[in-house]
């Protein structure tokens, strides 16, 4: 019998996560000065976009990216490396866990739910069994690119984590990681026992006894929060963070917004479709918000506005506001 605490719901998935959780990759490589720009290329971003926490791609854009910086580093253990040299306590995730708890049970417990804040792509749960716990991180999709150095870099981040947390507790023998990617790190990995999975996830398992250690926290550490912690990882999310700046483009359609986030179009359609909403409508809903934004916050004239959501001529982009908003831009910069 197993007490599953679960992170997300499926229902709500469609794999999209902060294009900023690649950023560490992106530093890895810079301070070791190894051009990442080829792999950035090679997918169609660039690095500033990585430090921009606001900006949400689909996941497997993030899987070929990093996959991508292994082939330019010609590392294969790339993701367990970056994994090694990550600063857990600037995590958002971890430090509030830590700072809040005092337990692994409740450590994990709190963890799971902070999270999915991150990410949509993957789900995680805490099983507890009567011999062992297991932490699993579940993929929502079965991913046609192979996760294989997120899945290096998760293994290192989780044992990081575990042997933080248990601290002069930790017997590395008593550990399992298994993955379908088992490939992105090495047989016997800081002593643990590795092994292959059946399904695109990952997961660490562990005495179950470890969950009622208390661990050490530095009550005085600084409150951390996740970037834009109340905005939900969805595709409206996702295609409103890649679309601000591109407003005046003539082509928005469906395959031009997917490619920027790595997404086949079908895939993109049904997922905005799950939401109950369309392209065109949230392509408006951004127009109108951009603009509000402008009129009240900046000293650009109305029609300068117009022209950066893709309006040329000043009395379209009046008549669109107004018909948007019930009046025209001038009165509500007045109000």
């Amino acid at each position: 019998m197993s007490l599953p605490f679960n992170s997300t719901s499926r229902e709500h998935s469609e794999g999209f996560i902060r294009l900023s959780l690649a950023a560490p990759f992106l530093q890895y490589l810079t301070e070791r000065k190894i051009n990442p720009q080829p792999a950035l290329d090679q997918v169609g971003l660039k690095a500033e976009l990585l430090t921009n926490p606001s900006v949400f791609v689909h996941s497997e854009l993030v899987y070929g990216l990093v996959n991508a910086f292994s082939e330019v580093s010609g590392d294969r253990y790339l993701g367990l490396n970056v994994g090694e040299t990550f600063d857990l306590q600037e995590w958002p995730p971890f430090a509030q866990a830590l700072r809040t708890t005092k337990t692994l049970f409740e450590f994990f417990t709190r963890f799971v739910g902070l999270v999915p804040q991150e990410s949509n792509s993957v789900r995680h749960s805490l099983i507890i069994e009567a011999d062992k716990a297991t932490y699993r991180v579940d993929r929502q999709q079965e991913p046609t690119v192979p996760p294989v150095q997120v899945t290096g870099f998760g293994a290192a981040i989780y044992v990081r984590l575990l042997q933080t947390v248990v601290g002069d507790s930790w017997d590395s023998s008593r550990v399992r990681w298994e993955s379908r990617y088992i490939n992105g790190l090495p047989v016997k990995y800081k002593g643990i026992e590795v092994g292959l999975g059946t399904d695109p996830g990952m997961q660490i398992s562990f005495p179950v006894e470890w969950l009622f250690l208390h661990h050490v926290s530095d009550g005085s550490a600084k409150p951390m929060a996740s970037p834009r912690q109340d905005e939900e990882v969805t595709v409206v999310a996702a295609l409103r963070s890649v679309l601000r700046g591109k407003l005046d483009e003539t082509d928005l359609g469906p395959e031009m917004v997917a490619e920027l986030l790595g997404i086949q179009p079908e895939r993109f359609l049904k997922a905005l479709q799950k939401q109950g909403t369309t392209l065109p409508r949230e392509i408006k809903r951004l127009r109108i918000d951009v603009a509000k934004k402008h009129l009240k916050e900046d000293q650009m004239t109305i029609a300068e506005i117009g022209l950066m959501l893709g309006y040329s001529d000043k009395s379209h982009f009046t008549r669109f506001f107004r018909g948007q908003t019930g009046m025209t831009p001038t009165k509500f910069r007045s109000k």
